[in-house]
């Protein structure tokens, strides 16, 4: 970068200050300005060089005492004036010497003349005089009161100038060595100014670029230093605070409580509707203190950069896939379940899911989660009956170092903190002990948990949906599952139809599947497809959708594309696929419990209303299809409702 001084002055000064820039032009990678001022009136003179320096967008100013003074305070560009030396003042005496014995040195400063050269006058016979001056005309009346004295001047370029006017001799008192080394000081100032600069700049930079709000101040308590994220923060005004109180400019007396206090860590403010996490720390020099340094820390930043890192980390892996989409259903109960578990989703309550081995439980739960507002955060699965209690416990709430044998040394976060802000999916939830379920029901109370081994409290966020391949009701009544946690799950219910209440759906499944796992295959005996599945929906299916992927798996395989021929083929392959079909697991059988009363009839309507309950639980919501299952009228169907006491 070019830098770019102007030397400014009168007369001849500027015609010495020409042949010194000539002979530099080539050397320094500098542009060298030349200012020459006419005006001798001080009003005028300001604005006429300040016109002239912005034209050239100077980095600096070379100048003599007298514009020094009267730019100083008036512009932002550094003005260093002309230096002198005693070698200086002795040149300019003996180029006077031939005119005349009597000299007066004429300068806006004697004090740049640093010694007395009185002694001069024995040595050289000659009679020194001082003239110095605030303004032109005070300088062009003395130089013609010393004009009748007929003696020569030396002094600036002004002073030359009145001295030839009145007759004499005029000797500049600047030198070609006074501006080469005025050129020298200019570029190591501007050079160390630009460093300056580079470094205030990174460092501006640096603070502005962080989320932290940072306020420095003084030891009058004055802002030195405020960065974006403070003005973000704390809603400052745009105008520069630099060098404003600090309780003046922080005008919410929350905030300017900090200001009045001694240092702190960590303390949580609130701020109009945000909170704040504000640290003061002192600054000090030598042991000395000269000043503060607040930061602040929106409180809802930390907690998202925690949750990130849960994400990435503890949480890894930890995600849903499924989605509603993913789920393939024509039958109008299940779609009438998709829609209510979709309205479900959209709320934070606690979903119980009921449904048989292999209906999809974890894939409703997972497109329950992806559907919600919780779908960023993390879904953690865990199915209760695969683990023994003790490990799940340690699964689930985590623990503390030392809370048992081969416990990890740092301890270990349970699924319930992973999952902050997320789902937990408690698959088979009815397996739990009664000593665990009081644990469980704390969470779904409280909202915080307690490690294994350990006594800190810690709160979590997460949403709990909870699966059971059985009503959980006869449990509650058998005294194996605990009300109270029962009515705490069971706040939104889901029923998950099995695969034989929903036959129409298997051509759906199947080709579905078929076309995932073998395309080829699919392709080869697509025109027979729907004869095949027309075998496939005479089967029951106790193990339900699962145990239909099993046999198409088992099908995929078996059958090759290139010696299935004819339907019959396929369709024995499908039977010896199906090798089970002739058994019946026992997946449609439930037993009902009623209570038996002294009455035989009240007996017989505690059964009846048993019986309707479970039907109104299996197809609810499609009322035309219950009727039918009753095998009665839709009017029939109300009035026997009414007769049973239930409402629906």
């Amino acid at each position: 970068m070019t830098t770019k001084i102007a030397i400014v002055g009168q007369g001849d000064f500027i015609n010495l200050a020409k042949r010194v820039t000539a002979k530099l032009a080539h050397k320094l990678n500098v542009h060298l300005q030349l200012l020459e001022i006419n005006q001798a009136d001080t009003p005028g003179l300001v604005p006429s060089i300040l016109s002239l320096i912005e034209k050239i967008d100077t980095d600096i100013i070379i100048t003599g005492r007298f514009i020094e003074a009267l730019l100083v305070g008036k512009t932002s560009i550094p003005i260093i004036h002309l230096h002198l030396t005693p070698s200086d003042i002795l040149a300019a005496v003996n180029q006077a010497i031939p005119y005349s014995h009597r000299i007066a040195i004429a300068m806006a400063e004697l004090a740049d003349l640093r010694y007395d050269f009185s002694t001069l006058q024995d040595l050289l016979n000659i009679k020194l005089e001082y003239i110095n001056y605030t303004t032109p005309p005070e300088l062009q009346l003395k130089i013609r009161d010393f004009s009748e004295k007929e003696g020569s001047v030396i002094g600036t370029g002004l002073a030359v100038r009145y001295a030839k006017q009145y007759g004499m001799h005029g000797t500049l008192i600047y030198t070609e060595n006074s501006i080469v080394e005025s050129i020298e000081r200019a570029l190591e100032i501007i050079h160390f100014k630009r460093e300056e600069e580079k470094r205030n700049q990174a460092f501006l930079a640096i603070i502005n670029s962080v989320r932290d709000g940072i306020i420095a101040t003084d030891s009058r308590d004055e802002i030195t230093i405020v960065n974006d994220s403070a003005r973000q923060l704390l809603q400052l005004p745009a105008e520069n605070l630099v060098g404003k109180d600090l309780t003046d400019a922080v005008s919410p007396l929350s905030l300017q409580e900090l200001a009045s206090e001694e240092e702190f860590q960590d303390k949580i403010i609130k701020f109009k509707q945000t909170r704040l996490n504000t640290t003061k720390s002192g600054i000090y020099q030598k042991e000395v203190k000269i000043g503060n340094v607040l930061t602040f820390q929106d409180m809802t930043h930390i907690q998202n950069i925690e949750q990130k890192y849960r994400l990435e980390n503890e949480a890894k892996g930890q995600v849903a896939r499924a989605h509603f989409a993913d789920i393939i259903s024509a039958t109008p109960i299940m779609r009438q379940t998709l829609e209510r578990a979709k309205r479900f989703s959209l709320s934070d309550s606690t979903i119980l899911i009921i449904g048989e081995t292999g209906t999809g439980k974890e894939l409703l739960t997972q497109s329950i989660h992806n559907h919600s507002d919780r779908k960023p955060q993390p879904f953690v699965a865990i199915n209760c009956a695969a683990l023994p209690e003790t490990l799940l416990e340690s699964q689930l709430f985590g623990y503390e170092d030392g809370a048992f044998t081969g416990a990890s040394k740092n301890g270990k976060k349970g699924l319930f903190e992973i999952a902050h802000n997320g789902t937990v999916f408690l698959d088979e939830i009815n397996s739990i002990s009664l000593h665990f379920q009081a644990r469980l029901l704390r969470v779904l109370q409280e909202k915080e948990v307690v490690r294994v081994g350990g006594y800190k409290v810690i709160p979590i966020n997460i949403r709990v949906v909870a699966a059971t391949n059985e009503d959980l009701l006869p449990l509650v009544k058998a005294g194996k599952f605990r009300a109270d946690l029962y009515y705490r799950l069971n706040v939104l219910k889901l029923r998950i139809p099995p695969l034989r209440d929903r036959l129409e759906d298997i051509p759906l499944l199947t080709k579905q599947f078929l076309r995932y796992q073998n395309m080829e295959l699919y392709h080869h005996i697509e025109p027979c497809i729907e004869k095949l599945c027309a075998e496939l929906q005479k089967y029951t299916y106790p193990g339900n959708i699962r145990e239909l992927y099993n046999i198409l798996e088992r099908f995929s395989i078996l059958c090759e594309p290139q010696k299935v021929q004819d339907y019959e083929t396929c369709r024995e392959i499908i039977w010896e696929c199906m090798e089970d079909r002739s058994t019946d697991l026992g997946g449609s059988d439930q037993k009902l419990e009623f209570d038996l009363h002294e009455s035989y009839r009240e007996s017989l309507i505690a059964a009846e209303r048993v019986i309707m309950t479970q039907y109104i639980d299996k197809y609810y919501g499609d009322k035309t299809m219950l009727a039918s299952k009753l095998g009665m009228g839709r009017t029939t169907f109300y009035r026997k409702l009414k007769e049973l006491g239930i409402s629906y």
